[in-house]
């Protein structure tokens, strides 16, 4: 995914910092600022936020990737590049195979990073992060992806939202997003560490 999307740039319009400078990292033409907003063709993306980004593959219908910004910064060369967290669709991770399984609106949350430019930002999304053991929002009524299991690109297996053994620091992540997606809508979610979670291997 780096590759795809690591050369495109829009020549016309580019993406601005916003705000004051949190920290400096690197030194000399690795200087980086780091910041907690940018505004990309009058709009305005802030880090957690969830959106769709370009896909450079010219000539094919290809689907836009999903992402989690984690970070902003700017570089000396005046380019601004967003730290990200991919979200994996079905047929991403089950090629060839029949998607008529899989809800249309399902994604996998993972803990793949990557650094890719600003101005791949195609526009803003919203992801529900659903329990198993939680009722899936009506589209209608609440339009947006729905998040039930993490993907290991690494292990190729897919692992509950709710599984015990995620290092703290993925767990109390993953928590954050299913509170967060509670809070929007309303609902009562289980998100105790279950003893019998499954993980599901990807051929």
């Amino acid at each position: 995914m780096t590759t795809m999307l690591s050369n495109q740039k829009n020549s016309i319009k580019n993406a601005k910092p916003i705000g004051v400078v949190l920290r400096i990292s690197g030194d000399g033409e690795n200087m980086r600022s780091h910041y907690n907003a940018l505004d990309f063709c009058g709009h305005t993306y802030k880090i957690k936020d969830t959106v769709l980004l370009a896909h450079d593959s010219h000539g094919q219908m290809n689907k836009p990737w999903v992402v989690i910004i984690k970070d902003i910064t700017g570089m000396k060369n005046g380019n601004i590049m967003i730290y990200v967290q991919w979200f994996y669709r079905p047929s991403e991770i089950f090629i060839g195979k029949n998607m008529e399984s899989f809800d249309t609106r399902e994604l996998f949350y993972s803990f793949h990073k990557d650094e890719v430019h600003a101005e791949t930002i195609m526009h803003k999304c919203i992801i529900h992060f659903i329990t198993e053991k939680s009722q899936i929002p009506l589209r209608k009524k609440y339009p947006g992806f729905i998040v039930q299991k993490v993907y290991n690109p690494n292990t190729k297996r897919l692992i509950k939202l709710t599984y015990k053994d995620f290092l703290p620091d993925m767990k109390s992540e993953i928590e954050e997003l299913v509170l967060k997606t509670t809070s929007h809508l309303g609902i009562i979610q289980a998100i105790k560490s279950e003893d019998d979670v499954d993980e599901m291997e990807v051929d």
